[in-house]
């Protein structure tokens, strides 16, 4: 799992999703039968919020404890945000969901002062927008077009046996 932020211009302090609020029920609703159709909760928020500090978190955590606890934290703040509509941009959010993965606050504080994974966080951004990737989810294979949105899984399914 590499980092990609969603809306980068999203400020600090969050902001009003990128549609009519009228369309949110309708939105939310596509959302919620996507999650149903793969048994995933989900209580999608109203407003988007900055990740940035979570994606660099992530980035801090693949080198203390590898790819896989990253991609652990990632599903753990996935979750957060979508289920009980966690606000991920804040430290006390993330540091708890981090701490299990062998950072301390101190290690992440320290991170997000010197903007240690910056660079890392707009290079895999950069990379994955070559890659075709216009927002999340997204699945990639070698020397494929990158898959974007929720899929049924049959749908993923067919897509990697072509």
């Amino acid at each position: 799992m590499l980092p990609f932020e969603l809306h980068p211009e999203t400020p600090p302090e969050g902001a009003p999703k990128p549609f009519p609020p009228e369309a949110w029920p309708a939105v939310r609703a596509r959302l919620e039968r996507f999650a149903n159709e793969v048994g995933l909760p989900i209580d999608p928020p109203q407003r988007n919020v900055n990740s940035r500090f979570a994606l660099e978190t992530a980035e801090l955590i693949r080198d203390v404890a590898g790819d896989d606890a990253s991609g652990a934290f990632h599903q753990a703040v996935s979750t957060a945000f979508f289920t009980r509509q966690a606000d991920i941009s804040r430290a006390e959010t993330l540091i708890p969901l981090a701490e299990p993965f062998g950072v301390s606050a101190t290690e992440i504080e320290t991170a997000w002062g010197e903007r240690r994974y910056s660079a890392r966080v707009d290079q895999s951004m950069r990379d994955a927008q070559r890659a075709g990737v216009s927002g999340v989810p997204a699945m990639g294979w070698p020397q494929r077009p990158a898959v974007v949105g929720m899929r049924p899984p049959a749908d993923l399914i067919a897509m990697l046996r072509n």
